[in-house]
């Protein structure tokens, strides 16, 4: 009898509750807690531009759209139909953002990019799926490229607190932490790709 397939993330339901009723159930598009925050985040970005961006959870696309402002290309995407439909006519004018139904952690677009973005993405991840994540992180990252990991630190019933998202970052051999931001309500990290480790 085969093995069951290993649950990488938080239960498909719980997502599916807080969508029922609204797009934006986490407030992103009107928030000034969320608006903040997505303004710290690319504030951080420690290049002026980048080449290729990865958003996993785009949700409807508020920080994918900031992000296009210093990326050549942002490919962004989310496993909710509804919100992906709301993202792609949000950027249907916007070539240089692609918007695509796919699941974090197990998606990942050909070729490579510089830049990485986990939004109150990782949290969510099993101890399992947080291994896919940052093996496909080593397949994609470029050298010298950048990851930003950022979460609310306030209890949750997720899979792990932000802070152990960053703590399990500090622990992977090809990255190196070159920002740290604790904010009341959430940590912010960025890591540079080392530039001489391709390992995965």
């Amino acid at each position: 009898m085969d093995d069951p397939e290993p649950t990488l993330r938080q239960d498909r339901g719980y997502f599916d509750r807080m969508y029922a009723d609204t797009l934006d159930p986490w407030n992103f598009e009107t928030s000034w807690y969320e608006r903040r925050k997505f303004a710290i985040t690319v504030a951080s970005l420690p290049a002026p531009r980048y080449r290729r961006c990865l958003e996993p959870g785009c949700s409807t696309g508020t920080l994918t759209e900031l992000l296009a402002a210093r990326c050549d290309e942002v490919i962004a995407y989310d496993f909710v139909p509804p919100v992906v439909r709301a993202a792609s006519a949000r950027f249907r004018d916007r070539p240089s953002v692609e918007i695509l139904e796919a699941e974090f952690p197990t998606f990942l677009p050909d070729g490579t990019g510089d830049l990485v973005v986990w939004s109150e993405v990782a949290y969510y991840l099993t101890d399992d799926g947080f291994d896919v994540a940052v093996s496909n992180l080593g397949r994609w990252l470029e050298p010298d490229g950048h990851l930003v990991a950022v979460h609310y630190t306030g209890t949750t019933d997720y899979e792990r607190t932000g802070h152990d998202v960053a703590t399990a970052l500090d622990r992977i051999t090809f990255l190196r932490r070159v920002t740290t931001l604790n904010d009341d309500r959430f940590e912010l990290g960025v890591w540079q790709r080392i530039a001489d480790d391709r390992d995965g």
